[in-house]
């Protein structure tokens, strides 16, 4: 490994220093990645205090134990309930549930009016979307400072599926499977 670092040192120290990256155009460039669409939640132990957000950078971490990896802004309210819960439930959204995406991504309504019209269920305490494509319920390992993001990885407990086509979201907008 040492030759590696050795050689993408000269590397570096050869090659012009590129202009900073933009806000812009990182996003431009990462709209191409194309992303399952979650709903993370979280509750008090009883089931009250409900909490949800729409997630998309969420991903499978270990088999040995069974960990999901999760990315939530700083400044979201869920990540904060989250935090104090240490549980939380990923709900992978189906291909007609675009409009659920869009309500607990909207940061003007408050958590009661994102669970408004959602029908769930608390399985382990945590709400858990009716129709959601597949669920996992998880208790919260580890949280990691990722710029103006958390990365959250998390032990899962039970998970199930539904069934049906995933939501996709890709170019800023989104998409079903062909």
């Amino acid at each position: 490994m040492t030759g590696a670092l050795t050689s993408a040192t000269a590397y570096a120290q050869r090659s012009p220093v590129p202009p900073p990256v933009t806000a812009r155009e990182f996003k431009d460039v990462l709209a191409h990645l194309p992303s399952g669409v979650t709903v993370l939640t979280t509750s008090g132990p009883d089931g009250t205090g409900v909490a949800g957000m729409t997630a998309s950078a969420v991903c499978s971490l270990s088999l040995d134990p069974p960990l999901v990896m999760a990315c939530a802004a700083n400044s979201s309210r869920t990540l904060t309930r989250i935090r104090s819960t240490g549980v939380l439930a990923v709900n992978v959204l189906r291909e007609d549930q675009a409009h659920l995406a869009r309500r607990f991504a909207d940061p003007k309504l408050d958590q009661d009016a994102r669970f408004a019209g959602s029908a769930h269920r608390l399985v382990d305490g945590l709400p858990v979307l009716d129709d959601a494509l597949a669920w996992l319920t998880c208790t919260l390992q580890a949280a990691y400072p990722g710029g103006d993001h958390t990365i959250l990885t998390a032990e899962v407990r039970r998970l199930g599926l539904g069934g049906g086509h995933p939501l996709l979201w890709h170019n800023r907008t989104f998409r079903n499977l062909a």
